[in-house]
């Protein structure tokens, strides 16, 4: 603890304080605790009998710009320097008329040149000066901009966020030409000093929203976190919330999309994805392949999401519940044929269906963890052998292969990842239920299950808006899906201060 204070102490340490070059260097690197990837490298003004020293990460700058953006143009013999000019002005002097860097930032502290140097700059301190400069010269590692991997689309654009807060930001002005686009930087982690961005579109966004989002990631700022996920999971208003309560997205269109309507984004340094807030279930039910349809072929596909969410929650448990405790709701031939294919079938139909979804989970997780190669193979030709095994086996019923099937193709038609996993969660306690008290208590679920989703609220909005509170406006863009010159107002739950979407005035720069 007494080591941690002291270096604590050092942070607004005055570098500049010691006047040679080998005292400002020893101290800063003492101070990032003299790290064998720091180098340095110590020349003097062309022209003047002034030392000069740059100091920078190998691994994290471009060798070609520290050479010729600031190297050659200081020892360059060519420039004419003013006359008496003393150590300040000879910084001032290169700070304005020698260096080429996008970036040229004074600094004062330890602490500020600590983090410039580890986020890709190239220090520069001057014998007997005052202050030092970090010229821009980052060349960090990352990959190319790629086809989104959890958000696959049939039809528009294929470009995914990466892990470069930069080239995010770029995908997103690139679609949204506005200059209205406000971008707010926000560093987070006392030890990562990594940067989150906050993004709304002002005179669009109703503030009150923009202001609880920016005062939810200040209040977790001081969080040492690695992922977009991980912010989420600080910034959700209801941690213990079975649903999410924060949207995350890797597609700059749908982010886009998001923001004109309203929303407040937030883009995470070093992660990929995009988190939108608030958020509501219908939100959570659409895809970008919704607008890319007409009203006929869109609606149709949004019903049979709708559908396929119920059925990956509720079928097992109707099945045990009307096999076990109702048996007489079912036509008579179709219950003697479920009968037949249950005799011998040792287990109770939730321990069948208990075992049968425990297995698509585990083949489910294999394939994710696998190599891509071989994870579609496994999960494929491991639930086709299974399946046959347990039927021929005697283990289970036929037609309990068929309900947990249908269920799982179901849940993969919900189009985000998150609310699929809760789907998972909730199918067990609606089969735990069903088995228990049957349709009674298959309904009880679902009246706390109504109850408990119209109390969530993600950032002021409710979660099932705008189904309830009934809001028939904006179902042209949640339950159904209308044509796009349909679509020219905001919708109305988001309250934002400026309802059009098109049609706009330029003075809000719509």
């Amino acid at each position: 603890m007494s080591i941690y204070k002291k270096r604590t102490s050092k942070k607004n340490v005055d570098v500049n304080s010691y006047n040679s070059i080998q005292n400002k260097i020893a101290t800063l690197k003492n101070f990032m605790n003299n790290s064998t990837d720091i180098r340095e490298r110590r020349f003097k003004v062309g022209g003047k009998d002034v030392d000069i020293a740059i100091v920078f990460i190998d691994n994290l700058v471009d060798g070609y710009m520290v050479q010729d953006h600031i190297i050659k143009p200081i020892m360059s013999n060519s420039f004419e320097w003013p006359t008496n000019s003393d150590y300040a002005s000879i910084l001032e002097t290169i700070k304005d008329y020698m260096l080429y860097g996008d970036i040229v930032d004074e600094v004062y502290t330890l602490d500020e040149m600590s983090k410039g140097i580890l986020e890709g700059k190239t220090l520069l301190l001057i014998e007997g000066s005052s202050k030092a400069l970090l010229i821009n010269t980052q060349s960090l590692p990352k990959r190319s901009i790629e086809e989104p991997q959890t958000e696959p689309a049939v039809k528009g654009p294929n470009e995914g966020f990466i892990e470069s807060l930069k080239d995010n930001l770029a995908l997103i002005r690139k679609r949204l030409k506005n200059p209205n686009l406000y971008v707010e930087i926000i560093h987070m982690g006392k030890q990562t000093n990594n940067k989150a961005a906050l993004i709304y579109i002002k005179g669009t966004v109703n503030n009150k929203i923009a202001t609880e989002v920016r005062s939810k990631l200040n209040s977790v700022k001081d969080y040492d976190i690695v992922s977009s996920e991980q912010l989420m999971d600080l910034m959700c208003p209801k941690p213990f919330s079975i649903f999410p309560l924060i949207q995350w997205t890797e597609r700059p269109d749908k982010a886009v999309s998001c923001l004109l309507e309203g929303k407040v984004g937030v883009i995470y340094d070093n992660s990929r994805g995009m988190l939108i807030a608030p958020v509501t279930l219908s939100n959570l039910m659409q895809s970008p392949d919704d607008y890319y349809e007409n009203l006929f072929i869109g609606t149709a596909i949004t019903t049979i999401r709708y559908l396929s969410l119920l059925i990956s929650i509720f079928l097992p448990a109707i099945y045990i519940a009307v096999t076990s405790f109702h048996p007489g709701m079912l036509p008579t031939t179709l219950l003697l044929s479920i009968t037949g294919a249950r005799v011998g079938v040792p287990m109770h139909a939730f321990f069948e269906a208990l075992f049968m979804a425990i297995t698509l989970e585990i083949l489910q997780e294999a394939g994710i963890r696998l190599p891509k190669v071989v994870g579609q193979t496994v999960s494929i030709v491991g639930g086709l052998v299974i399946g046959q095994s347990v039927v021929e086996a005697g283990i289970i019923s036929p037609i309990m292969v068929i309900i947990i099937s249908v269920t799982a193709i179901s849940s993969f038609a919900i189009p985000n990842y998150s609310l699929s996993l809760s789907t998972r969660v909730l199918r067990i306690i609606f089969m735990i239920l069903a088995a228990i008290l049957g349709a009674f208590g298959i309904s009880l679920g679902v009246l706390y299950l109504l109850g408990y989703m119209c109390s969530l609220r993600s950032f002021g909005i409710g979660f099932m808006e705008p189904i309830t509170p009934y809001r028939f406006k904006d179902w042209k863009d949640s339950i159904f899906v209308a044509p796009q010159f349909f679509l020219k107002n905001r919708p109305e739950y988001l309250h934002s201060s400026y309802e059009t979407k098109r049609k706009g005035n330029s003075k809000n720069g719509k």
